[in-house]
């Protein structure tokens, strides 16, 4: 193993007495963009795992923030979708439709949202209206090529409590990822293929340690 490889490993499995943990995990979230204030959070909580690796601690944080909740193909009813423009919101309700007729349920029903600007006041007031009405969920729809911070202010503003993120497959900075899935938001699925037959997929806390440190 090269000695530059040999070291890189060795400084993810433990920090140890020369480098803190801090000093190790800051440039990988800076790296990814991370809103400043996140990655404080960040630091902050893993501070309480110095003992384990940065891949170890990091996980840990994100998996004591990250709530899984996939949605249930073969009974959803109706789905609201609702996102920024360019958010992947068609690409999203299609992948519903094809996910659930594969469970065998062929009578869902996607409604997709025109794309709206989060610092409308009209905006704002609609989507709050229609979150209200029982007869159907809605679920946020964000890209991973996002500004972290936006990503932030939309699911915020919107009050969101389950999303979708996209373009994990385009994407090559992961803190709007990040910021997506660790503030509140339930995450239902990711997605890292346009394609309408390619499945709606999971986010593991390691994986996205490992988003995050690659």
């Amino acid at each position: 193993m090269p000695a530059l490889v040999q070291q890189t490993a060795q400084l993810l499995a433990f920090p140890g007495r020369g480098i803190s943990l801090r000093a190790a995990l800051t440039p990988a979230l800076k790296h990814h963009r991370l809103p400043e204030q996140l990655i404080e959070v960040f630091l902050r909580e893993a501070s309480a795992f110095q003992a384990c690796g940065i891949d170890e601690a990091l996980t840990r944080v994100l998996a004591a923030r990250m709530h899984a909740a996939p949605l249930d193909l073969a009974s959803c009813q109706r789905i609201f979708l609702i996102g920024p423009s360019g958010a992947g919101r068609s690409t999203v309700a299609a992948k519903l439709v094809h996910d659930a007729a594969q469970a065998g349920h062929n009578q869902m029903v996607v409604i997709d949202s025109p794309g709206f600007n989060p610092r409308n006041l009209k905006a704002r007031t609609a989507f709050g209206c229609i979150d209200a009405r029982q007869d159907m969920e809605t679920i946020g729809v964000v890209s991973a090529l996002a500004d972290a911070e936006e990503v932030s202010e939309t699911i915020a503003t919107f009050r969101l409590g389950r999303i979708i993120v996209t373009g994990l497959d385009m994407a090559r900075r992961f803190g709007a990822l990040a910021a997506a899935v660790t503030q509140g938001a339930s995450l239902a699925h990711v997605t890292r293929s346009p394609d309408a037959d390619a499945p709606l997929e999971s986010l593991s806390p390691r994986e996205l340690a490992n988003l995050l440190l690659d």
